[in-house]
């Protein structure tokens, strides 16, 4: 991999001194804002790079990070899989965990990086590592940092990456244990047939967090959830029934019922038509059982229109 920096550079046509200065600017080429979260007041930062750090990010996602392993227990951020992967695994579950970590992209920085490389015995020199991390970590205006940004392409697959070892430690912790564990992004999910293991499992996490020099991650408490199969278990936003399925929900079915009754109509226009045709995808992907309900009661061709365009 020593030419690593040579052949990005034959790859998007750019010198090498041009290259290098693109790369020792590129962590401050973003453009930063903020959108509200959930919770009234407060606000998710928000670090797009330019398009010419991108084009670097690309470069090195192909040729760099695709070549590194995700844990099986990492659901998100993968092609072909979707949160029902997430959620179907607790599906028989009577006990449920949740645990969060407290902002999740920008505590992965580019020393978690370096700790990675070195730990997997990639040979790269020095200065290759370097480039790699300007290319891929952010620094927030005002900080020494390099962290991950989201807005970055190259972000979600870089956690995963990151996230390896703690997924493998936590893993082996639960099977150990008689418990199931995937991790949504900073989203953690347990399940299993007693409260007892899933309390093992909570302070098994606590430990490793406390311990972990790298990443340094911190829970979230306060969005710490229990439940069992006498409360409404939700998981990445599905709902596991006590019948041992993943559903959607009463209400968002009502609503995307609503919005294909709307369409057969000719209610709806265009930019609602196209939000519905994304979701119904999500159906299939969740809980083809309901498309199928859909197609029966408004006909094949009603719904071949809405999913196809035509």
């Amino acid at each position: 991999m020593a030419d690593l920096l040579y052949r990005l550079g034959i790859a998007i046509l750019l010198p090498h001194n041009e290259l290098m200065s693109l790369i020792r600017s590129a962590p401050h080429r973003y453009k930063v804002y903020q959108v509200p979260k959930r919770i009234p007041g407060q606000f998710r930062t928000i670090a797009q790079p330019a398009r010419e750090v991108k084009t670097l990010q690309y470069w090195v996602m192909e040729n760099l990070l695709n070549d590194f392993e995700t844990h099986p227990a990492a659901t998100a951020y993968r092609a072909g899989y979707s949160i029902a992967d997430n959620a179907g695994p607790h599906r028989h579950g009577k006990f449920i965990l949740k645990l969060d970590f407290k902002d999740f992209f920008p505590s992965l920085k580019a020393r978690d990086f370096k700790v990675f490389l070195k730990n997997s015995g990639v040979t790269l020199d020095e200065d290759t590592v370097e480039a790699l991390c300007r290319i891929l970590f952010w620094r927030p205006r005002g900080t020494r940092d390099l962290r991950l940004s989201i807005g970055a392409p190259t972000s979600p697959m870089l956690s995963n990456v990151l996230m390896r070892d703690f997924d493998q430690r936590i893993a082996a912790f639960c099977a150990a244990h008689a418990v199931v564990y995937t991790r949504y992004a900073d989203d953690l999910t347990f399940s299993a047939e007693t409260s007892k293991r899933l309390a093992l499992v909570e302070q098994a996490v606590l430990n490793l967090v406390a311990r972990l020099k790298s990443p340094s991650l911190t829970v979230n408490e306060k969005k710490t959830v229990r439940v069992s199969k006498r409360e409404a278990r939700r998981v990445t936003g599905l709902i596991l029934t006590n019948d041992e399925k993943v559903s959607l929900g009463r209400d968002q079915k009502r609503n995307i019922r609503a919005g294909v009754h709307h369409f057969a109509m000719g209610r709806l226009d265009s930019a609602e038509v196209l939000k519905l045709r994304g979701m119904l995808n999500y159906v299939n992907s969740v809980e083809p059982a309901f498309l199928r309900r859909l197609r029966k009661k408004y006909g094949a061709s009603t719904l071949k229109r809405l999913r196809e365009g035509e």
